[in-house]
């Protein structure tokens, strides 16, 4: 399956629901993207929620569909070993960016990022995996990122590190459910509203993950005296995390057995 095949959504009736209750949804005229009114936000909580559900039930029925667990786990990998590069002097991820790409170095670490990562996959989950991939480097490369004058860059911190490793994965479902949506909910949005439904759902998919990710961070403090390193722990959480992540665990918020 190329990423033009259309992707079948999950089949139960979770997942009729987030379908109706985000078809029904006629975001607030004055609602933007980072700035929801009240009832727009209750309602993208609520859809956000209803579709993590349908997409654990899925996976708690075929651990496999979607190929989802196994790409996050690749891609967590990779990330960990992008990552600690960073944390290190000199990164290969850094060499030559001025010269491959004088006039835009900073998008040249973008791309060599997600080129790393992301990997060259051509299922959907893949691009959707690169897309997540994506958020991560531009973050990275951000006006108050420590790569944002890649020129003369700092050194990634372990608590940045840390953050962006629970962004990825919290992204990476975020950007999957997005998927979901588009191949298989027909949305009918006033012109006058500026607000993306599908793109505010994401996002919210991606924040209510993020808060149930164990936190390397945390997790290296714990296990003093020792003291390993934070790339070791983090790799070492990859499978618990992605387990978290797709609501398969057995933290963060509540989602009831399926119907």
């Amino acid at each position: 399956m190329g990423t033009s095949t259309r992707l079948a959504g999950p089949r139960y009736g979770g997942w009729s629901g987030a379908k109706s209750r985000l078809s029904r949804w006629t975001p607030d005229a004055d609602s933007r993207p980072d700035s929801l009114a009240d009832g727009d936000e209750r309602t993208a909580s609520d859809v956000a929620t209803q579709y993590r559900r349908a997409l654990r039930d899925a996976l708690l029925e075929d651990p496999e569909r979607f190929g989802l667990r196994g790409a996050a786990q690749e891609a967590g990998h990779r990330l960990v070993t992008a990552l600690d590069e960073l944390l290190r002097p000199d990164p290969p991820l850094l060499r030559d960016l001025h010269r491959a790409a004088p006039t835009d170095p900073a998008g040249e670490f973008v791309r060599r990022f997600v080129t790393e990562v992301g990997g060259d996959g051509r299922l959907i989950v893949d691009a959707a995996t690169r897309r997540a991939v994506r958020e991560v480097a531009e973050r990275l490369v951000a006006p108050d990122g420590p790569l944002a004058d890649p020129a003369s860059p700092s050194r990634i911190t372990g608590e940045l590190f840390c953050a962006l490793y629970r962004t990825f994965f919290g992204e990476m479902v975020g950007e999957f459910v997005h998927v979901l949506i588009a191949e298989n909910v027909k949305l009918a949005v006033p012109a006058l509203v500026a607000l993306d439904p599908t793109d505010v759902v994401a996002g919210f998919v991606a924040d209510q993950v993020v808060k149930v990710l164990p936190d390397p961070c945390e997790e290296e403090a714990v296990r003093e005296p020792r003291r390993p390193r934070l790339a070791d722990v983090a790799r070492d959480l990859v499978g618990t995390t992605v387990t978290e992540a797709l609501g398969l665990g057995d933290t963060g918020v509540e989602l009831p057995s399926r119907c």
